[in-house]
């Protein structure tokens, strides 16, 4: 069959899955900030979005002012937005919201300047971590660190990588010119510790092929360099998390989960290859339950692991088997995974067309094992925990565009959700999943913030 039929069939088919996803909101709110107004082709240009930790209550206008950060190019800008407090408070004596468009004020500043700048890089990575040496953490494409601070335009610790003689031509060009990601970095639970990755340097060829793990002072001098750990036969790590204060674990570009030790001996605790349903490409960690966690692939392909099955399966030399599998719409690649911050059971999935999926895994844990019906368990297990999907109207699809960092969850309102668009565009929204009193009770200590 012709790429054309095959690409129609599709269409429809997704035509047909979108109808049964709900895409309502109990809030969204957009803006065009006039930053991306300063350059031709600004959808070229990669961008990356984090919320603070700043939410500022209006009890008398029953709202809220919370901020986000959003970088383009080496420039990062925080904008400011308004909601409704009922977003964030379960309170019954709450005024209805006396206020305009969520970014009114923003639009009202006209042309907004940077909040912080790293001259000359690209960022690909931004975290927000409100720490006592530094308010946000950033990656460049460069691989280079950056340490902001609250009232500093410049970055006040920095930790460059540097292209030196040992490094191929070949890598150099492909670094520049590929949209893929090829490194990453994740700060501990708490954030005294760095985890960085750095692509290997050879052409490729020979067993001398390794990506680097760097261990990084976050406490006392932020950007040391405390210890270096080499990945024998990977040329990439582009996805790396945290478990607690010490374990974090690394995706390489063998399809390979690794997980690790900060205070260890520089091997693998325990690693697993998943050599089904394609490459993988990311994985998120449970901030609730630090033993489970997601994988997505270039397939499409979502699963969900239990670490304690990966850690029996090492010492029995078994494969281990994932607790459920979800899938995106005609096999859209996943490209990022976050779980929510509030609840052990939600989070959300991005594809390379931009879509982000909204995903709860309750049903997979209450449900009932039915061996004898197995394929149309799958199919309405799915349907369950598919809650809800975000597309832009189709603003969100770019050529070529990594997609991976343009989504975020609110660190403390539980369900906000904002992203950044190749043409500059943000969103902030919360979806309607119609059982608001469920969604309510994940997050009964919001109003303590």
């Amino acid at each position: 069959m012709g790429g054309t039929a095959t690409n129609k069939i599709r269409n429809e088919e997704f035509k047909l899955w979108k109808k049964a996803v709900p895409s309502l909101y109990q809030h969204i709110s957009t803006f065009k900030p006039s930053y991306t107004t300063q350059f031709e082709s600004v959808e070229k240009i990669p961008k990356v979005v984090a919320f603070t930790h700043k939410i500022a209550p209006d009890r008398d206008n029953g709202t809220m002012t919370a901020s986000m950060l959003c970088s383009q190019g080496s420039d990062i800008y925080e904008v400011e937005f308004q909601l409704p407090l009922g977003l964030q408070s379960t309170s019954e004596n709450l005024k209805d919201p006396q206020y305009g468009a969520g970014f009114a004020r923003a639009s009202q500043t006209g042309n907004a300047e940077p909040k912080w700048t790293y001259q000359g890089e690209t960022i690909t990575k931004l975290e927000y971590v409100g720490g006592p040496h530094a308010d946000a953490v950033v990656m460049t494409a460069s691989g280079s660190l950056a340490w902001f601070k609250e009232d500093c335009k410049v970055p006040v610790y920095v930790m460059e990588e540097l292209v030196g003689p040992s490094t191929s031509f070949s890598r150099i060009h492909n670094q520049s010119q590929s949209s893929r990601p090829n490194a990453d970095f994740a700060v501990s639970e708490n954030v005294e510790t760095l985890v960085k990755s750095q692509p290997s340097a050879s052409s490729g060829s020979g067993d001398d092929e390794h990506s680097l793990l760097k261990i990084v002072d976050n406490a006392q001098s932020p950007g040391q360099l405390i210890r270096t750990i080499a990945i024998p036969k990977t040329s990439v790590t582009p996805v790396i998390r945290f478990h607690d204060n010490h374990m974090f674990s690394t995706c390489s570009d063998d399809s390979t989960v690794r997980f690790f030790d900060v205070r260890g001996d520089g091997k693998p605790l325990w690693s697993m290859t998943d050599p089904h349903d394609g490459k993988l490409g990311c994985l998120d960690v449970s901030p609730v339950l630090e033993t489970l966690f997601v994988t997505g692939s270039d397939t499409g392909t979502l699963k969900l692991w239990d670490l304690r099955t990966i850690v029996a399966c090492n010492e029995t030399k078994e494969e281990p088997k994932e607790i459920a599998k979800l899938y995106h719409s005609a096999a859209d690649p996943v490209v990022d995974v976050k779980f929510g911050t509030s609840s052990p059971t939600e989070f959300l999935s991005v594809g390379g067309s931009g879509n982000v999926y909204h995903w709860d895994l309750e049903p997979i844990f209450v449900r009932e094992n039915d061996e004898d019906d197995e394929m149309v368990d799958q199919e309405e297990l799915q349907q369950q925990c598919l809650k809800f999907m975000h597309t832009g109207g189709g603003r969100r699809f770019a050529d070529n565009y990594n997609q991976r960092e343009t989504v975020a969850w609110h660190p403390i309102i539980s369900g906000l959700v904002g992203c950044v668009d190749p043409d500059g565009l943000l969103t902030v929204y919360k979806g309607f999943y119609g059982r608001e009193q469920e969604s309510g009770s994940l997050s009964e200590n919001e109003d303590e913030a």
